[in-house]
Formats: structure tokens, C-alpha cells, sequence
């Protein structure tokens, strides 16, 4: 398994991440002290993926964000989020993303300002990449104490393009009661 740290921005939290559209910056982790090791294709396929999906590249155009999904996906590209997750589920193709855009974007509009999240870490096991990263929100009025969790997604890599993601999330419940408490999602909704 090779291990690659770099000290780009990630993804997360979402898909990832986390996944964090609609142009919506988060502060991320610097490395400036550290030179970023060389990536194999594959973990660079991940780094810019994340880079510009998750750092809002697209500035919440879905047809900007269709138009560069090419570049990732396939229209066959198949992700896993946490089905509790109000934007959980199985999403396939650019419709899935423009549907993930969609559910998640107004609930991390909500919460942009408090997240931060780590540069990440990447792991390789041949055309399979595991991307880490911690998710903070920080603490705010409503929640004082600050909410760290890990996020891993594990991409399948094919033909130079992403087929497949599974997203991982540490406290999933944790998560959706903190969402919940800053009025990020209805308290009923988690």
C-alpha cells in the first residue's frame, strides 16, 4: 500500500467529502512547510477531483458542473453516501452529482463558515484509492463545543476516470444531531 500526503485542499466532508458544492469555500489544513510528494495518476486523479469539486469550481452552475464532471466521472460513475445523510444514498452519473449538489448544498450553506477540514491523506492499493480527511465544525453559539469527525472515501479507479466511490464517515449520528442542532437540517429530518 503506498501512502501519499499532500497538502491540497479536500473532500469532504463530504464525497465528500463530504461533498461541499455550490462554490461554497472551506477552510482547509496547510502544509506550507512540506513538499507535496509525486502522485501516481490515480491518487492525482483523486487530489484534482477534490480540488475542484469540493473547493465549488462549478460556483453552483449545474451546467458548469456537468461540463467539468467529464474530466472525473463517467455518466456509469456510481456514489455511495451514507444513506441517513439527508443527501445519502446511491447517485449515479452527472444527474447524481447534480442531485447531490442540490440536497447538500443548502445544508453546508448553512454551516460553511464553522467548517474546516484537514488536508488530506491518500492511501493505494493498485487502482483503488482511500482518501482521509477530518471534517471540524467549529463551536458556535448554538453548539460551543467544536465537532471533529474522520471522513474516508474509497475510490475505484478505471480507464484514467472515477467508477466508483463509498463515502465512510466516523459519527454519522453525531453528525446529524450536530447539523441538526445549528439548524443545518430539521431536527425531524436526521
Amino acid at each position: 500500500m503506498k501512502f501519499h500526503q499532500t497538502r491540497g485542499f479536500a473532500a469532504a466532508v463530504l464525497s465528500a467529502c463530504i461533498i461541499l458544492p455550490i462554490g461554497l469555500p472551506f477552510a482547509a489544513e496547510s502544509r506550507a512547510d512540506t513538499k507535496k510528494p509525486a502522485m501516481t495518476p490515480e491518487v492525482k486523479l483523486v487530489d484534482d477531483y477534490n480540488t475542484w469539486f469540493l473547493g465549488g469550481a462549478y460556483a453552483g452552475d449545474v451546467e458548469k458542473l456537468k461540463a467539468g464532471l467529464p474530466q472525473y466521472i463517467t455518466n456509469d460513475t456510481v456514489l455511495h453516501e451514507v444513506a441517513s445523510l439527508p443527501w445519502g444514498g446511491t447517485l449515479v452519473g452527472y444527474e447524481g452529482w447534480v442531485e447531490l449538489t442540490r440536497k447538500s448544498g443548502p445544508v453546508f450553506g448553512k454551516i460553511s463558515s464553522l467548517v474546516e477540514v484537514s488536508s488530506p491523506k491518500y492511501y493505494q492499493h493498485g487502482n483503488v484509492v482511500i482518501h482521509e480527511i477530518t471534517l471540524t465544525i467549529k463551536g458556535s453559539p448554538a453548539a460551543p463545543q467544536p465537532f471533529s469527525m474522520g471522513i474516508m472515501e474509497k475510490y475505484t479507479i478505471e480507464k484514467g476516470r472515477i467508477k466508483l466511490i463509498d463515502e465512510f464517515y466516523a459519527d454519522t449520528a453525531s453528525f446529524l444531531e450536530r447539523l441538526a442542532l445549528l439548524g443545518a437540517i430539521p431536527a425531524g429530518k436526521k
